[in-house]
């Protein structure tokens, strides 16, 4: 099983921050979510990603502002 390690987003409130974490548990390649510091450690499930799951993942990652490199590198795979 995969562990996707990325540097979490800046948080604005405690709502944001449920957002966030919603948005991410949703995305079906996801089993699990861990903050460590300031990075976050997600879990996937295993199995290639599909279209959809890249594309949000692209966009939750986007739209909070954070690095897409990881997961442009396991649309590779």
């Amino acid at each position: 099983m995969d562990v996707l390690v990325v540097r979490g987003p800046m948080y604005h409130s405690p709502g944001d921050e449920n957002a966030f974490n919603t948005w991410l548990k949703r995305i079906g390649a996801v089993s699990r979510v861990q903050s460590r510091g300031a990075d976050l450690h997600i879990q996937l499930r295993p199995g290639r990603l599909t279209a959809d799951e890249l594309r949000e993942f692209r966009a939750l990652f986007h739209r909070y502002g954070m690095d897409t490199s990881e997961i442009e590198a396991l649309s590779q795979r």
